[in-house]
């Protein structure tokens, strides 16, 4: 956690949390880390969210969110696994941005150009 700021939480679910930071190294450069609180999980449920890292790391695609690194905090009983921030937003967000333009849906060009 040393080479990140942690700037503000973005969101907390059961498993865990996704942080906003900053790059030490790069000021302008914010990501987010996706803590999975692994101190309570069973060996299989800590297996798959490594495993999860390591299929995430291989993911290259405009549409997807670019890993970055992963690491495990001990201190913190948790999975730590840095990807670019999307500053535009997640498809909920896209969604209801149509909606406020009076669509009631994305056309199936839209769809296909975000999904191929």
């Amino acid at each position: 956690m040393y080479k990140y700021k942690k700037v503000k939480l973005l969101g907390k679910g059961g498993f865990g949390a996704a942080i906003l930071v900053q790059s030490r190294e790069d000021r302008r450069k914010q990501l987010v880390i996706k803590e999975v609180k692994i101190s309570s999980l069973s060996k299989k449920e800590v297996d798959d969210a490594k495993r999860e890292a390591a299929f995430l790391k291989e993911l290259k695609h405009q549409n997807i969110v670019s890993y970055v690194e992963s690491f495990v905090d001990k201190s913190a009983g948790k999975l730590c696994i840095v990807m670019d921030f999307a500053d535009g937003g997640d498809l909920h967000q896209l969604l209801e941005r149509v909606r406020k333009h009076k669509r009631p849906q994305l056309d199936e060009d839209e769809v296909m150009s975000y999904f191929v």
